[in-house]
């Protein structure tokens, strides 16, 4: 069972931002790691209208002030599975995000870094609504891609998780006498 790393409540969200193709195409949050193998995210999400193709979390290193000018800086750190936007319900519900194989990287604990969620399958018409609140009581900050990525004063409602089931354990075998 993963273990919440870090998170901003889905209750009371708002509408932050709509997200479809090459000029808006992301929104990010920035979250605080702990030394751990990361599992998993959620984001509060919706589709509106029929789009189409797939959704994608990315993990990158941060840059900025954390929690008021949190951006993302270089490649993705890691990418999660697809989610096809088709199988998003037209009603606000969180979203599960899974790293698996090589994205399944080890955080570092106390280093910043910014989950993001990225779509550009759709238009102005068709595409996914990303939800938080303004202002959040998540130590990091949102962001949003529109032409460039900008930092912004508000939260996404989110959710991190890390990886319990890689924990070693360790036993003893007794013999019989």
């Amino acid at each position: 069972m993963p273990t919440l790393i870090d998170s901003q409540t889905e209750a009371s969200s708002i509408l932050l931002y709509n997200v479809y193709d090459a000029n808006h195409y992301g929104a990010s949050q920035s979250f605080t790691g702990v030394a751990a193998i990361l599992d998993s995210c959620k984001f509060y999400l919706k589709k509106t209208g029929l789009p189409t193709g797939n959704i994608v979390s990315k993990v990158y290193a941060h840059t900025g002030t954390y929690g008021t000018s949190s951006l993302l800086t270089g490649a993705a750190l890691a990418v999660s599975d697809n989610v096809n936007v088709a199988t998003l319900s037209t009603s606000v519900g969180l979203i599960t995000f899974s790293f698996s194989g090589a994205n399944r990287i080890t955080l570092v604990n106390g280093t910043y870094y910014v989950l993001t969620v990225e779509y550009t399958g759709g238009d102005g018409t068709k595409y996914v609504s990303v939800y938080g609140l303004k202002p959040g009581t998540a130590t990091g900050n949102s962001g949003v891609y529109s032409a460039g990525w900008s930092a912004q004063n508000w939260d996404c409602s989110f959710y991190v998780y890390k990886d319990d089931a890689t924990t070693t354990k360790s036993f003893t075998l007794l013999g019989v006498g």
